[in-house]
C-alpha cells in the first residue's frame, strides 16, 4: 500500500513520529508497528532504555502522589 510506504519511510527518515505515520497511513499506531516490524524494522530502543525509562517514571510518581 503506497500510503503505509510513505509513512514508512517518513518514520524512519525521522521527519514523522510514529503516531504521525500511523495516521498517514490511515491504521492504528499498534498495526504500524506490526508493519514496520514486518517490513523488516529493528528499533534501537533496548531492554537496558526501557528499564531507565521506568526508574525515571516512578521518581516522576513519587513527585506527584
Amino acid at each position: 500500500d503506497y500510503m503505509k510506504q510513505k509513512a514508512k519511510e517518513q518514520y524512519l527518515a525521522g521527519k514523522s513520529t510514529l503516531s504521525r505515520a500511523a495516521k498517514i497511513a490511515h491504521i492504528s499506531i499498534w498495526e504500524m508497528q506490526k508493519y514496520l516490524i514486518n517490513s523488516g524494522y529493528k528499533s534501537e530502543y533496548s531492554i537496558k532504555d526501557l528499564e531507565e525509562d521506568m526508574k525515571q517514571l516512578e521518581g516522576l510518581n513519587r513527585r506527584i502522589v
